[in-house]
């Protein structure tokens, strides 16, 4: 069966009380079991005995030391994503470039290499398997609980489900797959809502750099979905420049050629007039071509406003990733295993047992 290219970043009560648990926790960094159980809906007990249940498996730890004064008893001890014990291994392909990374539960990037690849060659996981394993050597003492595959497939025509099962045989992992412009947007959503409760409504990303296009995340508050990538390659930009596709003013080749601000201005032109088709409650700008000359971000914002036709102003911002965003988004599709199932890919890495810690 065919897997929805949509990939789900936070799965709210229509996941398993363990998955409830983790992401309320990952959203707000540190909680308590009745603060759990308050946004949650869940009991207090269930909350509790989740809690300890993830915390025996080194998923979550306690926090004794942070509980709010006055406060006795275990509901009231918060605690916090275990960033010591396990990580996931990403792996970004791109069209010059592979990156392989190691990330922890919380998302962030411990360790990534790249390696250039030639153009139109197909990716040797073989190799980046190797790579994955030289950085798991600087990370001694780290279990590994998934994988995940990250790649503009249609650009590079490859199919995903196919390179999804060969990282699986290589590494022995749980492996996931994402489109790369989606998983963009997963990443910038999910590291952008840490700390916020709040729903989001819905966030457009335009993402620039070798590919091109944008994604959505809609969040309904109760699950978040970010939607299938779609290309802007060939998105006319009215630019007198020839592309490879036999018409001129190609969005990919106006870039391409154009001196730096006449650049930056389509860039803004262009996230203006598809932030007008989707009408979103606000813009996010993703990739080195919106952030690699931070000197030229202004003259992108005023092509954006300028051609915006609608009258409610929208907010735009850029990516606080910069160029660890490919090693981000990897990582946060690897997560994907993690949150589906927490408990049962702990299970599966065949380590439970000697990662399993004793409730105090």
């Amino acid at each position: 069966m065919t897997r929805s290219p949509i990939i789900t970043v936070s799965r709210g009560r229509f996941s398993s009380t363990a998955t409830q648990v983790l992401e309320q926790v990952r959203t707000a960094r540190l909680a308590s079991r009745d603060e759990i159980a308050a946004a949650t809906g869940l009991s207090i007990a269930t909350v509790g005995r989740t809690a300890a249940l993830l915390v025996e498996r080194g998923l979550l730890r306690e926090r004794p030391d942070l509980a709010r004064p006055g406060v006795t008893g275990r509901p009231g001890v918060p605690v916090e994503i275990d960033a010591d014990g396990y990580l996931v291994i990403g792996v970004h392909i791109g069209r010059r470039i592979a990156t392989v990374a190691l990330g922890d539960l919380t998302g962030r990037v411990l360790a990534s290499t790249t390696v250039r690849r030639p153009l139109g060659a197909d990716p040797d996981l073989v190799q980046l398997s190797r790579e994955a394993a030289t950085l798991l050597g600087s990370c001694p003492g780290r279990v590994p609980l998934a994988a995940g595959l990250v790649a503009p497939w249609r650009e590079i025509d490859l199919l995903p489900r196919e390179r999804e099962a060969e990282l699986h045989d290589l590494t022995g992992l749980p492996a996931r797959t994402g489109d790369h412009i989606s998983a963009v947007a997963a990443a910038e959503f999910l590291h952008r809502r840490q700390g916020r409760s709040e729903a989001g409504g819905l966030t457009l990303y335009l993402y620039a750099r070798d590919t091109f296009g944008w994604s959505v995340a809609v969040d309904r508050g109760v699950q978040t979905d970010v939607t299938r990538a779609a290309s802007l390659t060939h998105f006319p930009t009215g630019a007198d420049v020839p592309c490879s596709c036999g018409r001129t003013g190609c969005l990919a080749a106006a870039v391409d050629v154009l001196p730096d601000a006449a650049r930056a201005r389509i860039l803004g032109a262009t996230a203006g007039s598809v932030r007008d088709m989707l009408s979103p409650d606000q813009v996010v700008l993703v990739g080195q071509a919106f952030t690699g000359d931070p000197a030229l971000r202004d003259v992108i914002v005023e092509a954006y406003a300028a051609s915006t036709a609608l009258a409610d102003p929208v907010p735009v911002s850029f990516t606080r990733f910069g160029s660890d965003i490919q090693a981000i988004s990897a990582c946060t599709v690897a997560l994907g295993p993690v949150l589906d199932d927490p408990l049962a890919c702990v299970e599966l890495t065949g380590v439970a047992a000697a990662c399993r810690r004793p409730v105090a």
